[in-house]
């Protein structure tokens, strides 16, 4: 089992990351994607795919990733400790937590990602899973602490009243803004560009770098993932299989038929 994540040390030495999303959770896809030079492959357990409870799954998705020479990136349910600590020891790097409320929910969700938290004692527990060579990794217990990386989306408007807060749980590893639920939440929905949503995307960006925190969003063209660049964005997803599959076939049936 590789012990290192590149997307971690990108991102918190200034650098940007780019993924795509394997919405069909194939490790063909993953090795290929990973074959193509993308930094990390989405996996979104929120709305689709097997349980992340069952740690196997895990299995050929991280040895995929490591041929492919590529990371996980993991969006999982939600930020429930135990489910947490499951998907870290079944070898997972970095992991995505949506639909956070509370500075509390956060914190919790951070510091089961860590044997020593903030100077204390953390809450992950020493594990004998592929995240530690099945018991065999040296020095496992520190590396895991340098090379986990956790950010939470926001995209609830409750986190938004909490967002400097959120900003300053320690060891948060980026956060991520999500339009589309968040255009939900503020009483506009799948309206992303509405300029109640708009202005209040603009305004979780500036108080996130204002913070230092690495911030990531969605960019599916050359030109938005430039400007995104340029806005300060530093983790951007930027397609996936199931996209590219529907435009590249779709074009040439249309051309041809």
């Amino acid at each position: 089992m590789q012990q290192s994540n590149s997307v971690r040390h990108t991102i918190e030495n200034g650098g940007v990351v780019y993924g795509a999303r394997a919405s069909t959770f194939s490790p063909t896809v993953v090795e290929v994607f990973g074959s193509l030079g993308i930094d990390f492959v989405w996996l979104d357990f929120e709305h689709m795919g097997p349980s992340p409870y069952d740690s196997t799954v895990f299995e050929d998705l991280t040895r995929a990733a490591e041929a492919g020479g590529t990371e996980l990136f993991v969006r999982l349910p939600s930020g429930d400790p135990p489910l947490v600590r499951k998907v870290l020891d079944a070898g997972v790097r970095n992991l995505l937590i949506p639909r956070v409320d509370s500075v509390a929910e956060v914190r919790a969700a951070v510091e089961a990602t860590r044997f020593v938290y903030d100077g204390h004692p953390g809450e992950r527990g020493k594990a004998s899973g592929r995240s530690s060579g099945w018991g065999t990794a040296t020095d496992y217990v520190a590396t895991e602490d340098e090379e986990v990386c956790l950010g939470v989306m926001i995209e609830k408007t409750t986190a938004v009243e909490e967002l400097d807060e959120i900003l300053s749980v320690p060891d948060l590893g980026f956060v991520f803004i999500g339009p589309s639920d968040l255009s939900v939440q503020m009483g506009h929905p799948t309206d992303k560009h509405h300029p109640d949503v708009t202005d209040q995307v603009a305004a979780i960006r500036e108080r996130a770098l204002a913070a230092d925190v690495p911030l990531g969003g969605i960019a599916n063209d050359p030109e938005a993932i430039a400007e995104a660049e340029s806005q300060g964005y530093q983790i951007l997803r930027m397609g996936g299989d199931l996209d590219s599959i529907t435009e590249t076939l779709g074009e040439r049936l249309a051309a041809v038929r």
